[in-house]
């Protein structure tokens, strides 16, 4: 076989493989169902070495999902195309046979293993080994000079299929991306907001698609080292005293001049009050807290009980939108969000040291926030006047520790100013900051802003990635200034 005989072969293969990896792309966003798209997407992020993760992360921001999603269909359409070239002769029957025994019994234990109901299990098992498999046996035949007909009609057919799923696959992507991007929103000064509007509230998740949770269903479940298990739905937690808390919510993914940080008033019941109503048994370590797409995370036992770590089913004034974790999510003032999780579905008291989803893969497990500084106003590259007054301002976060005081140099570090900062909603929300600043010569100008925390500890200025512990830096912008025209 000549290499466009093969290529002949491999390009029909490889349509079907593309094709199947969006099919299980529609059942993860239209189901919710877990599928091997899922499995290979969380099996990446597992092996691959955290320096190579941390720096894809970087690179990729807002697009880094929608890129894993893009190469694992990449790999589906090559080893579909490979198959088709082995797919020969009489042994077609008994490996396309094999084939689709492995593929519905991993898909079943997939699954399972992400708590799937059997129904659901059975359902997806089958009509993916059936559209692989099927596609698989199809464009795998032996062509016969009788059955250019059959072969015109399956090359049309692919083609079409491969135009509409490649439409439905890049409108997907394109979303997914969007839901990954943090809007930032800001006041008419250009400062960001005292609390960040619900639409531009940051979103994280490792999902390709979220849960969506059947309320009817939906139960939490405390277990573990306790003497009284509870199972309460969320009638029972809302008909509880309601507790309201302005805190920031900060991802660890983010850079020192990233959007994924937001301020927001949650809604909920202190986490301690009902560990104590389940009767805790020591000794005790963590509180691992599960969620309804199988993520997981744990807090230590003493910060569970801090009164201001709060099991949320509200926020600005609202229930809980899905994105953000519906019916119930963890709030902890000061800890990156991947520990504030979402969906929460069981909370386990242990007596060990509990490794949750992104601490398995090299992230910190104390993720304690850094003290966080931004420029806001101007951004990056604006242009100014000589002469004309302009306010410079923007963002200053230390987790629980508050913020002391923010200082902002307009000549790249040489010389410092401080700014004026605005009382902060709480104990736990960021602090806005400003000067006033009128240039007085043409040319570049080097903004950087630095802060401390309320131990009184100065803002690392050294640059680090997000990956371990959360980004550290000084947030430094440039602006061209030019004379009056």
């Amino acid at each position: 076989m000549n290499s466009g005989q093969r290529l002949a072969r491999f390009a029909p293969g490889a349509v079907v493989g593309l094709l199947w990896g969006i099919f299980l792309l529609l059942v993860e966003s239209l189901v919710g169902a877990a599928t091997l798209l899922r499995a290979v997407l969380d099996a990446t992020t597992r092996i691959l070495p955290v320096g190579l993760f941390g720096w894809l992360l970087g690179r990729a921001e807002s697009a880094a999902k929608p890129l894993a999603v893009v190469g694992t269909l990449a790999m589906f359409t090559l080893v579909a195309g490979v198959l088709t070239l082995v797919l020969r002769g009489r042994a077609r029957t008994w490996l396309l046979g094999a084939l689709a025994l492995l593929l519905w019994s991993g898909t079943v234990w997939v699954a399972y293993e992400y708590g799937e109901a059997l129904t659901t299990a059975l359902f997806v098992a089958s009509s993916s080994t059936f559209f692989l498999v099927g596609g698989l046996w199809i464009v795998s035949a032996e062509a016969q000079p009788s059955s250019r007909t059959r072969r015109r009609l399956l090359r049309t057919f692919l083609g079409a299929g491969l135009v509409l799923g490649l439409a439905t696959a890049g409108r997907f992507l394109t979303g997914l991306r969007a839901r990954s991007r943090a809007p930032r929103a800001v006041d008419e000064r250009g400062l960001s907001p005292a609390i960040t509007p619900l639409a531009d509230f940051y979103v994280v998740s490792k999902n390709v698609a979220d849960p969506e949770v059947d309320l009817a269903r939906w139960r939490l479940r405390v277990i573990g080292r306790v003497r009284r298990p509870l199972e309460l739905d969320l009638a029972a937690l809302r008909s509880r005293p309601a507790v309201r808390m302005v805190s920031t919510l900060e991802c660890i993914s983010n850079d020192v001049w990233g959007p994924y940080i937001s301020t927001g008033e949650w809604i909920g019941l202190r986490l301690r009050d009902l560990l104590l109503e389940a009767e805790p048994v020591d000794p005790l370590v963590d509180v691992v807290l599960r969620a309804a797409d199988e993520y997981s995370d744990s807090i230590p036992f003493s910060v569970a009980l801090d009164p201001a770590v709060l099991l949320a089913y509200g926020l600005n004034g609202e229930s809980l939108p899905r994105e953000h974790g519906f019916p119930l999510r963890l709030v902890v003032p000061g800890i990156y969000g991947m520990k504030n999780v979402k969906w929460i579905t069981e909370i386990e008291l242990v007596d060990f040291d509990y490794l949750g989803y992104w601490q398995q893969r090299g992230w910190s497990d104390s993720a304690i926030v850094q003290i966080h500084s931004r420029i806001d106003t101007p951004r990056g590259g604006s242009v100014l006047t000589v002469g004309q007054e302009v306010l410079v301002g923007g963002i200053a976060f230390a987790g629980t520790r508050g913020i002391q005081r923010v200082e902002v140099s307009v000549d790249g570090g040489a010389t410092w100013r401080p700014a004026e900062m605005e009382s902060p909603l709480s104990p736990y929300s960021w602090v806005r900051w400003w000067i006033t600043w009128r240039p007085d010569q043409e040319g570049r100008a080097r903004l950087v802003v630095r802060a401390w925390d309320g131990d009184g500890r100065l803002q690392e200025e050294r640059e680090r990635p997000p990956l371990p512990d959360g980004a550290t830096g000084w947030h430094r912008i440039t602006v061209d200034v030019r004379a009056r025209t």
